[in-house]
């Protein structure tokens, strides 16, 4: 059995699922996740997930004691478009971004942030900060402190959307067939890996796009943030070119997996085409993969924030 209202994938689509995943070295794996975490959180059933065995998904431990590697359970879910929350979610940005440029008109959100301690070793209490760009890239004065670690702010998107020149067009394609995937912690700052198996989260093609469009004299710039849409937000990191005085976000390897995920008409949203409505850019340059939006005494403190 599949999740409930699904279709069971082909036998030929389960292996390329497993063959997919198996792209990535057993070394990278931590076999911590059983099997009513893959049904509840990525809707991998316990028919669906035999037939994975079958196909050789890795795991370790006898039937009834199976354990498996989170990142592979996420990976197969959104490849077999399971209607899991987090594709759902996906699925919801892909709307938001082409309603805005179907409307022309700025998405604005309203934001809640709410922050935990960032663990010991500081003094108590905690003293919880939003990254300055939370308020400089925010609806003016709509930034609240509501409670103790918990911020509102006001967001506004930009609708506009731009089709890019032929430069940074063959620039984008370096990276447009490469796929999305959410990488175990051992490769996720790995871009030969990425360049082998073309599978990549956002901060790997964002930083190899960088350095190439420096190398031809492209003006760009590392944007991260925040992909918003309602219910839930995520971090997210992509390149804006300089074009006329604005900063233009482009993000080939989601476009290219909005249109694999069949969530948007590729002929209307090829890889070349700037990303708006959802992209909320906080800051410029970051080193991390995990970027804080609020700190609690100087480190970045677990968040969790919802919009509406």
């Amino acid at each position: 059995m599949t999740a409930a209202g699904t279709r069971a994938p082909a036998p030929e689509t389960l292996q390329e699922a497993v063959d997919r995943v198996l792209r990535v070295p057993d070394e990278h794996r931590t076999f911590t996740k059983d099997a009513a975490f893959a049904e509840e959180t990525w809707a991998i059933g316990p028919g669906l997930l035999e037939a994975l065995l079958d196909h050789g998904l890795p795991h370790r431990g006898p039937a009834g004691r199976r354990r498996f590697e989170r990142t592979d359970l996420h990976n197969i879910s959104t490849y077999l478009n399971l209607p899991s929350p987090y594709f759902r979610a996906l699925a919801r940005k892909a709307r938001a971004m082409d309603e805005a440029a179907r409307s022309g008109e700025p998405h604005r959100h309203r934001l809640e942030l709410t922050a935990q301690c960032a663990g010991p070793g500081h003094a108590a209490p905690c003293a919880f900060e939003p990254v300055p760009g939370l308020a400089a890239h925010s609806v003016p004065g709509s930034l609240r402190h509501t409670a103790p670690g918990t911020f509102t702010v006001e967001a506004r998107l930009p609708s506009d959307t731009y089709v890019f020149d032929d430069d940074r067009s063959e620039l984008l394609s370096l990276v447009a067939d490469w796929e999305l995937y959410v990488l175990p912690d051992g490769v996720i700052e790995d871009e030969d890996f990425s360049r082998r198996t073309r599978l990549a989260n956002c901060l790997i093609p964002t930083r190899l796009l960088l350095r190439e469009a420096a190398r031809r004299g492209i003006r760009a710039r590392h944007g991260a943030g925040l992909l918003v849409a309602p219910p839930f937000t995520t971090l997210h990191h992509w390149i804006e070119f300089e074009l006329d005085g604005v900063w233009r976000a482009a993000d080939p390897v989601l476009l290219t997996a909005f249109a694999r995920w069949g969530m948007t008409d590729p002929a209307a949203w090829p890889y070349n085409r700037s990303v708006a409505g959802i992209v909320w850019h906080l800051l410029t340059w970051p080193p991390e993969v995990f970027f804080p939006v609020v700190r609690d005494h100087g480190r970045q403190a677990p968040l969790h924030i919802t919009a509406r």
